[in-house]
């Protein structure tokens, strides 16, 4: 088990992660928790580049979030792959968040 680092938060529980993706409010932020597989969790910012869409009313295709909007999809890094191709006019991309699995939750470590 991974021990807590300064900063880190418990998220959600693992189950609620690997039925889904749970959005969670963290020290003001609002992030997207899900299962990238059994065993591997990704924690990113829930909004779309795109089209501002919460990423957590998507779900988890090959490990990638799809966002509901224009189906665009997010891997654990935050890198977008678009319908086509095109990311240039997107705006910033999510930031990505250390995470891991202790226990029966995920945990990420939020850092200012």
């Amino acid at each position: 088990m991974k021990q807590a680092l300064p900063g880190s938060r418990p998220l959600c529980t693992l189950s609620a992660a690997r039925e889904a993706p749970q959005r969670v409010m963290c020290d003001g932020r609002a992030l997207v928790v899900w299962m990238v597989d059994d065993v591997l969790p990704a924690v990113i910012d829930d909004r779309c580049p795109h089209g501002n869409a919460r990423l957590s009313a998507g779900y988890v295709l090959y490990g990638r979030i799809v966002c509901p909007l224009h189906m665009w999809t997010f891997g654990p890094d935050g890198r977008a792959q678009a319908p086509g191709g095109r990311v240039e006019a997107a705006g910033p991309m999510p930031r990505s968040y250390e995470c891991w699995i202790s226990g029966d939750q995920v945990w990420a470590r939020i850092a200012a």
